[in-house]
């Protein structure tokens, strides 16, 4: 990615057989990549860089929006650049979210998640 000037809002659908659990894991791993980056108060900002909207659930599953502020997702592309090109996807957002699936996976969370529809318009 050679910098990307201005990358909006990243709208990535959450969902998961246990929600309770999964978004804990989710938006606390989101809470830990803040702590890095110097100036960054993750109480004060975490509303700005990240939000899960409550979920609707359906047949034992829990839909929910995850939307992820682009100057957030260019911070932790610097940090994690290498991981991320290297994740599986045609563009960068799906290698993003590829990147984010595994960092969730590997943290024992098991929702899965996916760029929106919103986004591929």
């Amino acid at each position: 990615m050679t910098s990307r000037v201005g990358i909006g809002t990243f709208i990535i659908d959450f969902q998961s057989t246990n929600f309770d659990d999964d978004s804990k894991i989710a938006l606390g791993m989101l809470h830990a990549f803040q702590i890095p980056f110097e100036g960054v108060n993750p109480r004060d900002q975490n509303q700005e860089l990240f939000v899960l909207d409550p979920p609707v659930s359906s047949a034992g599953w829990s839909f929910a929006k995850l939307f992820i502020a682009g100057q957030f997702i260019e911070r932790l592309y610097q940090m994690h650049s290498e991981q991320i090109e290297k994740s599986k996807g045609k563009n960068f957002e799906d290698k993003f979210v590829s990147w984010l699936a595994k960092k969730l996976e590997d943290s024992k969370c098991q929702a899965k998640i996916k760029i929106a529809q919103e986004m591929r318009i």
